[in-house]
């Protein structure tokens, strides 16, 4: 009897860590009022903000979840704030952030630093320069708190990077090229240029070493083999426009959003069909797609609605959607409890 009780007591303890471990909240970037915002996702109340100095675009978040970096192109700077505050630690500001040769009416100066990834140790940080006159990768020493090095990609169109847990590889699509750019942080060194029709901006990983990938022109999927990084698959889910993607931390789902048919198409991760096209309405001119740790809840942000739409996975219905921002656009999850 003693040995039974203490087999439950075990799975009961079990259980709730398991449940603690997937507490969570979001950050959600919000682009033409500057905020960003940290939502209690059990209320779907704005717990705490912060108001940047321009258009907040991409952000990252460390192992640990303690900080989180946000990306303002037109700053230009990234700012660094602590995660569960959203106060703001710091700032990241560098030359290589400028443009010596303004472009565009009015000119800009800026050299639009956009997508950030951080590797899985959590020391360092990388940024991507989506104007620069030569665009590039700039490497930013998280606990020395300084930059490092530009390193030059010579490929246009770069918005969006993604760190692969465990290996340390970043990917980073190039939609004008239509290329992605495979990093091995450990030797900040490209190890392979993957050619992506369709114009690849979306990447997020499933946990058996698949990496999927959003493209903007034509709506459609594709799925790369880590190991040799290449394209296994490509798959047309009908949806047409530009948007991003997410995999379940189960690898039983994948989501891709389309900004111009307004909807989300969910995909079958093992047997890489649609299986779902969940509709917001038109024009949401949907951004980012993020899971919930336990992958029983798809968070969608509504760029143009100005919303934050929850899908339950269970349904593959909206649940819920709730007013955040004006424009939220990207985000990231911050896990409020962690196991280890």
């Amino acid at each position: 009897m003693r040995r039974m009780w203490s087999a439950v007591i075990a799975l009961s303890v079990c259980f709730a860590a398991l449940v603690s471990a997937q507490e969570h909240s979001l950050i959600v970037l919000s682009h033409s009022n500057f905020t960003v915002y940290q939502v209690d996702v059990k209320t779907n109340r704005v717990i705490n903000q912060f108001v940047a100095k321009d258009q907040p675009h991409e952000a990252a978040i460390t192992p640990d979840m303690q900080t989180v970096f946000a990306a303002v192109p037109e700053g230009p700077h990234v700012v660094i704030l602590d995660a569960a505050t959203l106060q703001q630690k710091g700032i990241i500001e560098s030359e290589y952030f400028k443009r010596k040769t303004p472009e565009g009416n009015p000119p800009r100066t800026s050299a639009a630093p956009h997508g950030v990834a951080i590797n899985n140790e959590g020391t360092k940080l990388y940024v991507g320069l989506e104007r620069g006159e030569v665009p590039g990768l700039v490497v930013y020493d998280i606990k020395a708190g300084k930059v490092l090095k530009k390193i030059d990609l010579l490929l246009n169109g770069g918005h969006y990077m993604a760190m692969q847990p465990g290996t340390d590889k970043l990917y980073y699509p190039h939609r004008e090229d239509n290329r992605v750019v495979v990093f091995d942080t450990k030797t900040d060194r490209v190890t392979k240029i993957i050619p992506v029709a369709g114009g690849p901006v979306g990447v997020d990983f499933a946990p058996n070493g698949e990496v999927w990938l959003h493209q903007d022109n034509d709506g459609s999927v594709a799925v790369v083999d880590s190991k040799t990084d290449t394209v296994t698959k490509v798959i047309k889910t009908a949806g047409q426009g530009a948007g991003r993607i997410a995999v379940s931390r189960d690898g039983r789902y994948a989501a891709s959003t389309h900004r111009n048919s307004g909807d989300v198409a969910i995909i079958d991760a093992r047997t890489k069909e649609v299986v779902a096209n969940v509709e917001l309405g038109k024009p949401p001119y949907l951004g980012f797609p993020l899971f919930s740790p336990d992958s029983r809840t798809l968070y969608i942000m509504e760029f143009q609605g100005g919303n934050l739409a929850t899908i339950d996975m269970a349904t593959m219905k909206v649940s819920s959607r709730e007013k955040l921002g004006k424009d939220p656009f990207g985000g990231v999850i911050r896990r409020t409890a962690v196991t280890k």
